[in-house]
């Protein structure tokens, strides 16, 4: 297994989010550019994903993108 491999597992990712979630939040984040940041953008879509991230985003006052299982069409 390479580093690559191990990087892409759904824990690490969701740990990775989360991070930089609160990095963004604390005012820590160091991928800021001019009020934009795609490493936060990508934590919430990652953090939405999942309703423990979903929960920390409620928490942290971010706005959770909408349950994909719960989406019209979408099985239950």
């Amino acid at each position: 297994m390479t580093g690559t491999d191990d990087s892409d597992r759904a824990v690490d990712r969701f740990e990775s989010a989360r991070i930089t979630a609160l990095q963004h939040n604390g005012g820590t984040c160091f991928q800021c550019k001019d009020g934009r940041c795609g490493q936060h953008a990508w934590a919430i879509e990652e953090l939405g994903r999942h309703p423990g991230g979903r929960k920390l985003l409620r928490q942290l006052g971010l706005p959770a993108p909408s349950d994909p299982s719960t989406e019209e069409g979408q099985p239950r």
